[in-house]
């Protein structure tokens, strides 16, 4: 009996969703800007090309973000970052390198749905 308690505990906690490690704001209220920035590496990490977000473009963002699949331990050059500025004036950065995504604090890294307007930046 105590080993069907045991398999029922441990079936619930590995079916329990992830909480997403990465720092970002999640609610579209405490967002004053949203940026797509690509350093040039010709420049020492000057920003050479920056794409401000729309509103409905952040929306999307957020919950492709939210929905995203843990991809495990990467280790990548970022093509580009996402900056998030808060209306506290904090800037969030996520590290992009195609659909996958991470943070600064670890390695893992998380798969994103496809999104037109970062495939066209």
């Amino acid at each position: 009996m105590r080993l069907i308690y045991v398999l029922l505990i441990v079936s619930f906690v590995s079916c329990k969703k992830e909480e997403i490690q990465i720092d970002y704001p999640k609610d579209i209220h405490e967002i004053k800007s949203v940026e797509l920035v690509r350093p040039d590496e010709k420049s020492n990490g000057k920003f050479a090309e920056i794409k401000k977000l729309k509103e409905s473009e952040i929306v999307e963002l957020l919950a492709a973000i939210k929905n995203s699949k843990k991809a495990g331990i990467i280790k990548f050059k970022p093509n580009f970052y996402i900056v998030f500025v808060t209306k506290n004036n904090e800037t969030k950065r996520i590290k992009v390198n195609g659909n996958i995504i991470k943070g600064y604090t670890n390695d893992i890294g998380y798969t994103i749905s496809k999104l037109a307007f970062m495939a066209d930046f």
